[in-house]
């Protein structure tokens, strides 16, 4: 996910335009769904204001998370190109509910981070993805960025609704070894 200060709470940035394709308007568009064959499905996409201006005319081809679209109004290349970096966002209402103890990322940026004892040490600052799990990035009250893995063993509770993530004593490690190192 690709976080943006600009934007309205209630949207999500589902996808971002890397570039135009060909030379009949295609873009090619970078996705940031769990699964990008669904794509087409959250269509109108809208603006960082939360306009619905991008509808989905036809998904052309998709490889993993890259896809090439065709977009209504969209019909040459030089408007395709126009659109490069153009963040595409789907407001919450639109994603389907989650089951069981499962989260999407962006609700969980922001959190604050407690010890197993109620202790705050800083507040989730990103969630980061690079193949092996999810990382959790926290700022600690120092304003130092520390990373940890977002496990059952280390993030053992969270309370979305009281905005709290708590963590286990092994995930506090990962969080307090910067006192010991100074």
């Amino acid at each position: 996910m690709t976080p943006s200060s600009s934007t309205s709470p209630s949207l999500f940035c589902a996808a971002v335009v890397a570039s135009a394709h060909g030379v009949r308007g295609h873009v090619k568009v970078k996705c940031f769904l769990e699964n990008p064959t669904e794509f087409n499905k959250f269509s109108p996409y809208c603006d960082k204001m939360g306009e619905e201006a991008y509808r989905v005319k036809k998904v052309l081809s998709q490889k993993g998370d890259i896809l090439i679209i065709s977009f209504e109004g969209v019909s040459d290349r030089n408007y395709a190109e126009q659109m490069r970096g153009t963040e595409l966002f789907v407001p919450h209402s639109k994603l389907p509910a989650l089951s069981g103890n499962t989260f999407y990322h962006h609700d969980l940026i922001g959190l604050k981070v407690h010890s197993s004892q109620g202790v705050l040490l800083g507040d989730v600052h990103a969630l980061y993805n690079f193949g092996a799990g999810d990382i959790l990035e926290v700022k600690t009250l120092l304003g130092k960025l520390e990373m940890l893995p977002f496990t059952k063993d280390c993030v053992p509770e969270i309370l979305n609704d009281e905005g709290i993530l708590v963590l286990s004593p092994e995930g506090e490690t990962y969080l307090t070894r910067e006192e010991s190192d100074a």
